[in-house]
């Protein structure tokens, strides 16, 4: 999924959104909570020092009182006095303990026990150790079972104490303005002592009971922190966060601390991070479909190039597609450079279609050239080996001819002995001169035979050199031992007309001898002279027939070199139909590859192959071969 552009710059553009949302909703946050918290910390202040205020003036009011009958400590009748405080104070006891005497005067005029000592009292002793008014711990009251406290105030004649006035008084109202304390419905309040003892809260069982009840950390030594703390502190209390204020009460060692719940006190900011939340998954919900939409409409050209592109690739791709290039943005620079890539590799596919195609003409001409020159140059090797036997059986023939011109030596020289021994003989001499016409019948006719060879062997020679030279620089060779064979194929059938003329003469001679002899025998001298004569001529053919031998064999061996040519040029030729065959294979594989693109029809002449030189070249193989037959 996330290999989609278009889906990485959604998830990309969602996640900056996200991000710049948050960071928004977090600076928000914060200064929100921070606002929060000091309108918290204003508003628990307020809260702890109006209701502290309204316990002061409780107090203050009761402590006042008492301390307006300063100037009835020496009334003779202090009775009426103590009950009109007792009724307007509404404390439920009033009294005045002398100094001096120790007598204590109730409003009700009850009278204490004997051993009743006012100045050993915790209230007296209070008064008098702080030289102003004060109020007691509450304690509960036996007759109204409520909690009660006493206030004291101390009174002074001449800078000496003496009396000390109290009050009794129920807290009920200081009660019931701590438990009505409540800026939270899970916020409280409770009024507490120096000492940690707990004065009122709403939890009735827990007046009287020490305040580490509530937390094991609310000592006197906390309490007196919080006291002089100018900023709430954080506690948990019952399980949950609270935050601390105190108010002290004035005339008092006491002090009122509120317990605001903290989770409900933040009950609006944690609305505000719910809402930033909600309107961030919105947002970017919104912006999501908004941006996938206009992605969408943006993407939808640049798809036609990935379309485009993967029709191309699949193989089956049209190359004469072209895109539209419409605006200046990267779309339309991206189209422009497809278009001219696919433009460029259009002209270089067109390219290798129209060569692939002259390459399998040409690939095919050559295959079927080289089969014809295979065909050709295997029927040279064979009309070769068939000149080579024939050459092999005039070689035979010359040294046939060479021995029957030794024979012919020895017998004219044989029958110059007899002649020179006398015509006893003369009979016999013309039998021989009889045998030694035939013989130079045979002899010419052999001439011919040489004569005929040395005129093929001229034209073997001349076809040779043809072949040669069209071989080139590879021929070089073969066209001097053509050369050398022409040259003894020349002197070969010079020695044959010098031989067949020779050979006429001897047959004029031979016949003139033998009219001669049978004329009545010649003289002997004569018919010695003609004998040497013919011994003569006879080892000159003798010679010439060696040497005619030798220069046989020498045409034997070139023609048996030129037979072993023949057949390595057969098999190159057959090693080059292969080769062509090949390129033809590759020339097909080559034009089926390129057949499947779809390409722009051009000029798709293929380059011209000389089929004239061609068919020149194979007419002039066809005669050298004709030639050679």
């Amino acid at each position: 999924m996330l290999s989609s552009l278009r889906v990485r710059l959604l998830l990309a553009t969602a996640v900056i959104i996200a991000l710049a949302l948050i960071a928004n909703a977090a600076v928000s946050y914060f200064t929100i909570q921070r606002h929060n918290d000091q309108q918290i910390a204003r508003n628990l202040s307020d809260v702890a020092q109006g209701n502290g205020r309204t316990i002061s003036a409780w107090v203050t009011s009761h402590a006042e009182m008492l301390e307006a009958m300063e100037n009835s400590v020496r009334a003779d009748h202090l009775d009426p006095v103590l009950k009109a405080m007792q009724a307007s104070g509404s404390f439920l006891a009033t009294y005045m303990a002398y100094q001096d005497t120790g007598e204590t005067i109730f409003y009700d005029g009850w009278e204490p026990p004997a051993d009743f000592d006012p100045r050993v009292r915790p209230w007296y002793e209070g008064a008098v150790a702080a030289g102003e008014s004060i109020v007691t711990l509450p304690y509960i009251d036996t007759v109204t079972g409520g909690l009660v406290v006493t206030i004291a105030s101390p009174f002074e004649r001449n800078g000496q104490l003496a009396a000390v006035a109290g009050g009794d008084v129920a807290i009920d109202e200081v009660v019931s303005i701590v438990e009505a304390i409540a800026p939270t419905p899970s916020s409280f309040a409770f009024l507490v002592a120096a000492d940690g003892t707990l004065i009122a809260h709403p939890d009735a069982e827990l007046s009287l009971e020490p305040a580490t009840r509530l937390s094991p950390q609310l000592d006197s030594a906390f309490l007196s922190n919080l006291k002089q703390a100018s900023e709430p502190e954080r506690m948990v209390l019952a399980e949950r966060s609270r935050l601390l204020q105190s108010q002290p009460i004035a005339g008092t060692d006491w002090q009122l601390v509120v317990a605001l719940d903290e989770r409900e006190a933040t009950a609006g900011l944690r609305a505000v991070l719910g809402s930033s939340a909600l309107t961030l998954v919105l947002v970017v919900l919104g912006a999501v479909l908004v941006l996938g939409a206009l992605l969408t409409l943006m993407f939808r050209r640049l798809q036609v190039v990935r379309d485009a592109m993967i029709d191309i690739a699949s193989g089956d791709g049209d190359l004469t597609l072209r895109l539209p290039e419409v605006g200046r943005d990267e779309v339309a620079q991206i189209a422009s450079a497809f278009n001219r890539f696919v433009s460029r590799i259009e002209s270089v596919l067109i390219t290798i279609r129209e060569a692939s195609e002259s390459v399998t003409v040409a690939a095919g001409e050559i295959a079927t050239g080289g089969q014809d020159l295979s065909r050709r140059t295997e029927n040279a090797a064979s009309s070769l080996q068939q000149s080579s036997a024939s050459i092999e059986e005039i070689t035979s023939t010359v040294e046939h001819t060479a021995d029957s011109a030794r024979h012919a030596s020895e017998l004219s020289q044989s029958a110059s002995e007899v002649a020179t021994r006398g015509g006893e003989v003369v009979g016999q001499v013309v039998s021989t001169m009889e045998e030694i016409t035939a013989s130079s019948e045979r002899i010419g006719n052999i001439v011919k035979v040489m004569d005929g060879i040395a005129f093929q062997t001229n034209l073997l020679a001349l076809n040779a050199s043809v072949e040669a030279a069209r071989a080139g620089e590879q021929g070089r060779g073969f066209a001097v031992v053509a050369g050398e064979v022409r040259q003894l194929a020349t002197r070969s059938a010079e020695a044959s007309r010098e031989i067949r003329g020779l050979i006429d003469a001897s047959g004029q001679k031979v016949a003139s001898g033998t009219e001669l002899v049978r004329r009545a025998g010649a003289t002997m001298e004569e018919l010695v002279a003609g004998v040497n004569r013919v011994a003569k001529v006879l080892g000159e053919i003798s010679v010439a027939a060696g040497e005619q031998s030798d220069g046989i064999g020498q045409v034997n061996v070139a023609v048996a070199e030129l037979d072993r040519m023949t057949q390595q040029n057969a098999a190159l030729v057959e090693e080059s139909t292969v080769a062509a065959e090949q390129l033809k294979e590759q020339a097909d594989r080559l034009a089926e590859a390129v057949g499947g693109f779809k390409l722009s029809e051009r000029n798709r002449s293929l380059p011209a192959v000389s089929r004239a030189d061609n068919s020149s070249g194979t007419s002039a193989q066809q005669r050298a071969l004709a030639e050679l037959a």
